[in-house]
């Protein structure tokens, strides 16, 4: 009887030793099976967010979500004049218009990206000190002026033709004739419609951008020197159908050399750093620039600074400039 139980003991163990392998082995495989399912979840959400992220870039791009739709405080020392009108696409711009002198031109001011009116009052003051009328303005997508986004230059030039008709029916001006300035991508701007509206008669464009090749790479890729991580190629085509236009076709340098023969003033620092503005940029727009045309290079101010940092020499040029293609 001894012995039997003693097998009858040995079979147990061995049955119990049995399930607990058994046992084991199944948690290995379902933390296994788990382990996999978690992975590859994982790589389909990375693969996911990774084909998204030209929507996003193009997104955070053109989109100004920042901005206030109401006007900005009026300066005190300008007496400016609440104004709307239309881009000539149908657009509801926002501005101020300043007159000096129903008999004087007038300039048109052009901020940069996703700025406002506000950001040209240095050039207005100076402008009007001088005598001219100015009329300053939210882009679109900017400001109080209608639209969500901005359009990388492909429609903004509407806005500036929409000011000069808009200035071409005021009873108030009397003398019709109009320049432009801008800066930054508002450079750029008036370099586009000044191609296009002959009542442009001067142009002066500060740090001004030659073409978007710099935008549309960074829709196409993320770059972290040494790594580049391609992207799905659609952010182009979806700039292009969020903001109605040709964002990759877009480009001053190929259109400049039809201002002629009205004249254009390029002002640029040496030291501007803005990827989309390089110095390299604005020689090549001076190159295919038609004759009347004048380039001012200052050693260092960066990005739009030569106004602060040579202010008085900054002044007598654009005054100088408009005195000779406007009187």
């Amino acid at each position: 009887m001894r012995s039997g139980r003693k097998v009858m003991d040995q079979q147990s163990g061995q049955d119990v030793q049995a399930g607990t392998v058994t046992g084991a082995k199944g948690r290995f495989w379902r933390s296994r099976r788990f382990w996999l399912r978690f992975g590859l979840s994982l790589l389909g959400l990375l693969v996911i967010a990774w084909a998204l992220l030209p929507a996003v870039r193009v997104y955070s791009l053109i989109g100004n979500n920042n901005r206030n739709h109401a006007a900005p405080p009026a300066p005190r020392d300008l007496p400016v004049q609440e104004v709307h009108f239309q881009a000539t696409d149908g657009v509801q711009l926002a501005g101020w218009l300043v007159v000096a002198s129903p008999d004087a031109p007038t300039i048109i001011l052009v901020h940069g990206y996703k700025g406002s009116r506000a950001d040209m009052l240095p050039w207005a003051r100076f402008l009007y000190a001088a005598g001219y009328n100015v009329l300053l303005y939210d882009s679109r997508g900017c400001g109080e002026s209608a639209g969500w986004n901005i359009t990388l230059g492909t429609r903004e030039p509407d806005d500036v033709v929409g000011a000069v008709h808009f200035l071409q029916r005021r009873a108030d001006i009397h003398t019709k004739r109009f320049g432009a300035l801008g800066i930054s991508l508002g450079a750029g701007v008036v370099l586009l419609a000044a191609a296009h509206e002959p009542m442009l008669l001067a142009t002066v464009a500060d740090s001004a951008w030659a073409d978007t090749s710099e935008q549309v790479a960074w829709m196409q890729a993320i770059s972290r020197p040494p790594f580049t991580l391609p992207l799905l190629p659609y952010g182009p085509a979806l700039a292009n159908a969020l903001t109605g236009g040709n964002v990759t076709a877009t480009s001053p340098a190929s259109v400049i050399g039809q201002i002629a023969p009205r004249a254009v003033l390029l002002i640029h620092a040496t030291d501007d750093r803005n990827a989309t503005t390089p110095l390299s940029g604005e020689q090549r727009l001076y190159a295919a620039a038609g004759q009347p045309k004048e380039e001012w290079i200052v050693p260092s101010g960066g990005h739009v600074g030569a106004i602060k940092v040579y202010t008085q020499v900054y002044e007598q040029h654009v005054l100088t400039f408009f005195a000779h293609y406007l009187s």
